[in-house]
Order: structure tokens, then C-alpha cells, then sequence
């Protein structure tokens, strides 16, 4: 029974924090910010959540340092600079991200550390 509610627990930190993010972000979309490949946002939110709750399931809460840093340096490029543009995509990276991440954490203590 215990694995089971890991499996649920993971399976809506993981898939209904999809939703959740995108809702949450949705006042902060623009058209003019810019555009990558269809769905890479949506997969890359499912595997950080993933991660990050199996990083948390094992209590190895350095790793989830590393998986937010990795993220960080990836999207640097892409945010540095001092025109509106550039402020307005870290804004909606660090909003998306850090609601990605407080919905995994939410998730898990309900269901796993709750439920115990």
C-alpha cells in the first residue's frame, strides 16, 4: 500500500503539475516571448518534477540543488541582458520553475509524508 501512494503522489506531482504550471503562468504568457520546439517546456516540467520527487522520495536533496542549477545555466544564455524582452523571460522562468517545484514539494508531503 505504501509504494502505491508513492506511485499516485508521483503520478500527480509529475503530470498534474503540468496543468497546474501552466495555469499558474498563463498571466505571465506573451506572444512576443520567444518560441522553442512544440511541447520541449511541457516535457521538460514533467521530467524536473519527476526528478525532483524521486530526489525527495530518497532524500537526496543535493540532486534537486544540481536538476534547478543545470536548469539555470541552460536558460542563461537565453535571459541575460538589459532589454524588457530578456526580464520578462527570466520573470516567466523563474515563476514557472519555482511553481513547478513548490507544487512537487506540496504533493509530496500531503500524500507520502500526510498519509504516512
Amino acid at each position: 500500500m505504501k509504494y502505491l501512494i508513492y506511485l499516485l503522489a508521483m503520478i500527480i506531482a509529475t503530470f498534474g503539475g503540468a496543468y497546474i504550471v501552466k495555469w499558474i503562468i498563463r498571466p505571465f504568457s506573451s506572444d512576443d516571448l520567444p518560441v522553442g520546439f512544440p511541447k520541449a517546456g511541457w516535457w521538460i516540467g514533467i521530467m524536473e518534477r519527476f526528478l525532483i520527487f524521486i530526489c525527495l522520495w530518497l532524500e537526496v536533496y543535493s540532486l534537486i540543488g544540481f536538476i534547478l542549477t543545470l536548469k539555470a545555466i541552460y536558460r542563461f544564455g537565453d535571459i541575460q541582458g538589459d532589454n524588457t524582452q530578456k526580464m520578462r523571460l527570466s520573470e516567466y522562468f523563474i515563476i514557472g520553475t519555482l511553481a513547478s517545484l513548490s507544487w512537487v514539494i506540496l504533493i509530496y508531503l500531503l500524500l507520502v509524508k500526510v498519509g504516512k
